[in-house]
This record gives structure tokens, sequence and C-alpha cells, in this order.
């Protein structure tokens, strides 16, 4: 495994529990940053980016388990006093995840295979 691999596996498991923190934990110990579905978004895409960049050979799964790990998150806010789940807030993090998997999976191909380009 390279560098790079090395350090997007640190990023990614790193932003993840970031993000579970963040969602789990009690409002006010919530980052804001901005506009939450941006900030929504922008996590899980960075997430998803790292996470496929370390595994790449795992993407569909990546992509899979950020589809459901968002929702999973969003449903266990019904159980954080002070914290509300709502699906349009499970929808942007899927998207995220989704977006930053396919980021990734896209460079792969492109780094790997050059003739696309041409």
């Amino acid at each position: 495994m390279n560098y790079i691999r090395k350090f997007a596996l640190l990023c990614g498991w790193l932003l993840i529990a970031v993000i579970v923190f963040s969602t789990l934990s009690p409002i006010a110990l919530r980052p804001k940053t901005g506009h939450p579905d941006l900030e929504r978004f922008a996590a899980f895409f960075l997430a998803g980016l790292a996470v496929a960049v370390a595994y790449p050979t795992r993407a569909n799964i990546a992509a899979v388990s950020f589809v459901i790990g968002a929702c999973v998150l969003e449903a266990a806010q019904l159980f954080v006093p002070g914290r509300d789940a709502h699906i349009h807030d499970a929808f942007i993090k899927a998207l995220g995840g989704l977006f930053g998997v396919m980021a990734a999976a896209l460079f792969e191909r492109f780094a790997t295979h050059p003739k696309i380009l041409r």
C-alpha cells in the first residue's frame, strides 16, 4: 500500500469518526461552519473520497456503506435528546458519500488507464 492510500485510510476513518461524533453528540457540540446541508454533503463527500482512495477495489462496498451509514446515523438521532432526524438530511449525507466515492473511482480509472483521456 503506497503512502497516498495509507494517508487516505487515516483521513477516511478520522472523518468517519468526526461525522459519527457530530451526528450523535448534543446539538451544542455540533460544529457549525456554514449552511448545514453544505456541511453534511462536504463531510460525507470527503469521507467517501478518502475511503474510496484507500480501498480502490471496494468502491461498490464503500458506496453502499455510505448510503446505509447515512440512514442509520440519521435514525440514531431519534435517541439523542435535542436532536431530530430528517429524511432530507439522510439524503444529503448519502449523496455526498456517493459523489465522493464516484469521484475517487473516476480518478482511479483515469489514472490507471490514461488512454481513456485521448
